[in-house]
């Protein structure tokens, strides 16, 4: 990223991506199949790195927040993802036609995009500056922030369904509206993201996304029914929204790495909080229960709201010193 920018990264690592799906498609053997999964899941890494780089880029050039918009759309691309595949598998179309036309369809669009994509404000190699740099103390306390937030996401999105089924008792179909409405809920919650944090500001965003996880999980687990189950867990899904985007803006400001290697620091730790989540609860629940295994995350959201505000001070203050 910082040799070649943001803008190149983006269109090779998209490639890649459309490439390696392709590859999944047509693997004849799981060996094959394997290293095809392994090189399509780093292929993504590059993709979400270089394309929040981007989205940086792009937000000192309008000169405003602009970030929460484009998480949003990644919400809603996931959303309709699901339904066209559901839709097209109904219809009859085979698995391999539609991962071949996925992964068309995004080699397409990575031609299509290329020249529309903004060049680095500041490409190449800084002067003065070595090739590898450890990031700095208040980099990494963004990571550990990063780290929560998608613990909190993905535990969330992984259990919130099986919570509806197994403590709340209820049919399928209502499980599937808990998901739907935490879904939906960080999809709006990001839309209305950037108006919002030109209203009260990043820190002030903050404490009020750890006050909406605390209710919206105080609502779903001590009142297990669904009317209240199915509005905590939007509740939470609003409070989680404009974490992540908050902290991957303030990491591709950070003046030590600068917004790639900023935004692959944070991505790097707070992906793994993303992955580890949803295990840790599942191996919980088996000891204690759901209902207090899901309780973990909310001890995390204080730790946004009070924490939060000061370590983006902290990080703030440091791209001014620096």
């Amino acid at each position: 990223m910082r040799h070649f920018g943001s803008r190149r990264c983006i269109v090779v690592s998209i490639a890649c991506y459309g490439l390696c799906l392709l590859a999944i498609a047509v693997a004849p053997n799981l060996i094959l199949f394997v290293v095809a999964a392994l090189l399509f899941g780093a292929s993504k890494g590059g993709v979400d790195v270089s394309i929040n780089a981007q989205a940086v880029v792009l937000e000192r050039c309008y000169g405003r927040a602009i970030m929460s918009s484009f998480q949003a759309l990644w919400s809603v691309g996931g959303l309709a993802g699901g339904f066209l595949t559901s839709a097209a598998l109904a219809l009859g179309s085979t698995l391999l036609a539609n991962l071949t036309g996925v992964g068309s369809l995004l080699l397409l669009l990575d031609r299509l995009c290329y020249f529309h994509l903004m060049r680095d404000a500041t490409p190449g190699e800084p002067a003065g500056r070595t090739r590898f740099r450890l990031p700095g103390k208040a980099l990494l306390w963004v990571a550990r922030l990063t780290f929560i937030a998608l613990f909190s996401e993905g535990v969330l999105q992984d259990w919130a369904a099986v919570y509806m089924r197994q403590v709340v008792l209820v049919p399928v179909w209502i499980a599937a509206i808990a998901y739907a409405g935490y879904s939906s809920a960080m999809a709006l919650g990001r839309f209305a993201g950037d108006r919002v944090l030109a209203l009260i500001g990043e820190r002030s965003l903050m404490r009020l996304s750890g006050g909406l996880i605390i209710v919206g999980l105080a609502a779903a687990l001590l009142l297990p029914t669904p009317l209240f189950a199915i509005a905590g867990f939007a509740v939470a899904g609003l409070g989680n929204s404009n974490l992540v985007p908050i902290l991957f803006s303030a990491a591709g400001r950070d003046p030590v790495l600068g917004p790639g290697p900023g935004i692959a620091t944070v991505t790097t730790v707070g992906f793994c909080g993303f992955l580890v989540g949803p295990a840790v609860i599942g191996l919980m629940s088996k000891f204690f229960g759901l209902s207090v295994a899901l309780g973990v995350v909310a001890p995390l959201a204080p730790i946004t709201a009070v924490c939060g505000p000061a370590i983006i001070r902290w990080h703030a203050a440091s791209q001014v010193n620096g």
